[in-house]
This record gives structure tokens, sequence and C-alpha cells, in this order.
């Protein structure tokens, strides 16, 4: 059972240690890496405590949110919302989701509970996933069939027309964590008090702060605010954000949908994260201060403790940071290996609205018949709108409703400046370790292609070998050109 069963708007009550439901995952033989390609410590001495809540908020009538706690050993499905859980990781894994639903009247919440059964029932699949790669894959795979199904769904019912959900999924096997993300939802590590966001929104304004167009502050005004480039269910292919970050003991995880990121300070939230060591007085502690904040959504939240010798102690400051998973090409890649954006975008701002935070979300679509564009063509129509709203911010001293006229061109670098380009980076050097910029981006195997989506600039790309081979190549990645990369050792 998921998260939509737990929606009533009083159901405010505080949770402390004395009442607190624990439900003990069931154990499973670790893993034996031993003909794993992709080794895998074992799963023992890796433990978890897990609670996740959904609130409807102040303003809405009903809940488009849903969450999914998957212990995928459990065939059964999805562990029941508002329980706390605790166990040991299992063969095959944990699996997290926050679905933040849109399209009005009960479109929103059929999209999201569709999303997390879907992911469950795709993720777990029929056994174990053999290595890392094959359970990133199946990770990617559930987000794409999620939306593929919504979308499907959304076609044969005209009164589904338009919806569909954001999706942020965390799978954890051994002690590697992976985020798929389609929208706005967040991922949060706390680390040594300090919390990192390990995401990033794939909306509007997130591009602008990137390009340095808007600042924060601006960003608190902005009319646009709450438009998203991509949600599943608004076309069939989607392109997931693929990052992982390797679990330290002690780490503290927070997944949440933008009801609460939306309307709370990061530093607010970090407050309550590091201060508040119950798991189910901590969720109510983030939800109150949302809804203190005006509670214009639902909100979602999930969060994590992990514990175990399985994990290693985190060193003096040491933090989690953004970072893509290089997942090699598979036979059935789709739009999560290209660089194409389909053509839709999310507004959570309908004309006249002038609460930036806006719960309500309308669907801009591209003209009917139009196939997909490239990220290039999508920054280049956001970023119209987008300059053209921070200029009348600007101008108006950020009183006034910003205007929505995109006759003015943007400075020409910008459609491009910010715009992922593929390269592909291919190593004559087995069971290396690519680095970008000194970052490490994952393992590297001969004859196979590592595909990056970076944004254009200078990096230097390094191929790692364990015995201290080290091959280096400085690159300029320029806008719209996609790159291929090699790295060789030099001849003996």
């Amino acid at each position: 059972m998921s998260g939509d069963a737990h929606r009533d708007s009083d159901h405010r009550s505080k949770r402390g240690d004395t009442d607190e439901t624990l439900l003990p995952a069931p154990g499973k033989e670790s893993w034996d890496g031993a003909s794993d390609p992709s080794p895998r410590p074992s799963q023992q001495g890796i433990s978890f405590t897990i609670y996740g809540k959904t609130h409807v908020g102040l303003i809405r009538d009903h809940n488009e949110d849903n969450f999914m706690v998957g212990d995928l050993s459990v065939p059964s499905g999805p562990l029941p919302g508002e329980q706390v859980f605790q166990g040991s990781l299992s063969d095959r894994g944990l699996a997290l989701a926050v679905c933040d639903g849109m399209g009005g009247a009960a479109a929103g919440e059929i999209a999201s509970q569709m999303a997390v059964d879907t992911l469950f029932e795709t993720i777990r699949g029929d056994d174990a996933a053999p290595d890392r790669d094959s359970f990133a894959r199946r990770l990617v795979d559930s987000i794409e069939e999620a939306g593929a199904r919504i979308f499907r769904a959304a076609k044969k019912d005209r009164t589904r027309r338009g919806m569909g959900t954001t999706a942020t999924v965390a799978g954890l096997v051994d002690k590697v964590f992976f985020v798929g993300q389609v929208g706005d939802s967040r991922c949060y590590i706390l680390r040594g008090g300090r919390l990192t966001l390990i995401t990033k929104d794939q909306s509007l304004v997130n591009q602008l702060i990137e390009a340095g167009q808007l600042t924060e502050d601006e960003a608190e005004v902005f009319e646009h605010s709450n438009i998203i480039l991509q949600a599943l269910g608004t076309t069939e292919q989607v392109v997931v954000d693929l990052t992982f970050v390797e679990l330290r003991r002690g780490d503290r995880l927070l997944l949440c949908s933008d009801g609460l990121s939306g309307l709370v300070q990061d530093a607010a939230i970090e407050s309550e994260m590091a201060r508040i060591r119950s798991l189910p007085q901590l969720v109510d502690s983030l939800i109150d201060l949302a809804n203190a904040a005006g509670g214009h959504d639902n909100i979602t939240c999930i969060v994590a403790d992990f514990q175990g010798e399985g994990l290693d102690l985190p060193e003096a400051a040491e933090v989690p940071f953004y970072q893509q998973y290089p997942l090699p090409r598979g036979k059935n890649d789709r739009a999560a290996s290209g660089p194409t954006l389909p053509g839709i975008v999310k507004s959570m701002v309908p004309a006249g609205m002038v609460n930036p935070r806006s719960p309500l979300r309308e669907r801009v679509s591209d003209p009917a018949g139009q196939g997909s564009f490239s990220w290039t063509t999508a920054a280049s129509v956001l970023g119209l709108l987008g300059l053209a709203a921070v200029v009348a911010i600007v101008s108006a001293g950020r009183r006034a409703t910003p205007t929505t006229d995109v006759s003015a061109p943007p400075p020409p670098a910008f459609a491009n400046a910010e715009v992922p380009v593929e390269v592909q980076v291919r190593a004559a050097i087995d069971e290396g370790q690519l680095y970008v910029n000194g970052r490490s981006y994952g393992p590297l195997r001969v004859d196979e292609a590592v595909l990056l989506r970076l944004t254009p600039g200078a990096y230097h790309f390094e191929a790692r070998e364990v015995d201290g081979t080290q091959v280096g190549k400085d690159i300029v990645v320029e806008p719209g050109q996609p790159r291929e990369v090699e790295l060789i050792p030099p001849a003996d």
C-alpha cells in the first residue's frame, strides 16, 4: 500500500518514540559477488529506519501526491505508509519514491498512484539484479515505463487528458544510492549536520539561476517559478536524470515534493533534520513548517536513517554532491540515454494567479502533430519566456506582476550556454575509473562508451586504473556539438 491511503487533512497528530509502529524487514542471504561483473559488498551490515507521510496541505481539497517505501525482497508490494519501517538491506535492495501528481480532479492522484505501482513492480523484477549497472538500469526503466503507462491511460480516457506526475525515485543497492528524477521533487542527504541537495530541479527557474539570469532572491518572486520541463505522462518518453551517492554511516535522507521545498528554506529543513531524532516527529515538524508558510500544495516527505558496519564512516568535512551516473547503453535504451527532451512543459501557474508557489498545475503543450525537440530548443523557448519575465520583475521593483511578452530575444549565448551536450567517453583501460574535473563518474570498461551530458565548458577527462595508470585529456565542450573522447595510454 502506498502513501495515498493516508491523506486526511486533519491528520496532524505528533508521534513520539513511545507510539511508533516498527515493521521488521525480512532477512535475506548476503550477496555473492564472486561472478558479479560489477561486484558489490555483502548486504549484511547495512541497516535502515524509514518513515513516510503525505499531507493535503491547507489550500487543496484533495491530495494528488503519492509515495513509496519498498523493500524489494517483499513480493506483496510497497510497505504501509505512516509506519516506521526498520530492517537490514536485502540482496534485492531498497526503493523509495515521491510522486507529485498534476492534472486536476482525480487525474493527478491517479497518475501518481500508477507511477508508484509501476515503479515497485519494475524495479523489483523477477529476481535480484546481478550488478549495480543492472539495478540502475531497472530504476531508469521503471520511471520510463511509468511515464509510458500514464501517457497511454490518458490517451484512452478524455477525462484524464493532461494528467501527469513528477517522480524522484531512490534505490539502494549495497552502499551505492541511486536517484532517478523527472520533475522537481527533491532528494537531500544530511551528513555531519550539513544538508546537501543531490538532485537538480528540472524547472525553468533552476535553469535561469544556473545560467546566471536570475538570482535566488529574484526567484522567490518569479511568476513562472513553478514551470517544470517534463513530467511522467505528458509524453510517451522522458529523460531521466540518474545520479548516485555512496552512503556513509549515519547519513539521513529526505525525499520530498515541492510542497515542502517550495515553501521552506533549506536552512530550516537542515535545522529540523539535524535536531529531531524521531523520524515521525521530524516529518510532522517539516509538514508543519510547510503549512505555516501557507500550505499551498500537497506535502510529502520520506525520511530515512542508515547505519551499520557495511557503510564507511564519513571523512572529516566530507559531503555528498550531485553527480550523474554514467549508465552504459542498454539494448532497450529510450530517451533516458539521449539528449532530447519531448516538447512538453508543465506549469503550476495558471493565468491570473499571483502566488508564485501556486499548487495548481496547467499543461502547456506543443502544437498538435509536432514531434519531440532537443534540449537546445526547449531552453530557447523557455529562455524567451523566462528572461522577459525577469526583466519585467526588475523594472517593476519586484512588485508588479511580470509580463509574458516574449518579443525581445534573449542574449544569443543563453540558449545554448546551459544546455547539456552529449559526450561519449571511451577508454582502452579496463576496470578503471572515469574522472571529470576531479570528480568520479564511475567505472570504465574496454569497448564500452560512457555517456555523459555536460554543459558547455572546459573539462579535464581522466582514466585511472588500479595499478596507477592514468590517461588524461583536456576537452572543450561547445554548445550544441556532441563530442567523443578517447582515453588511450601511450604506446610503450
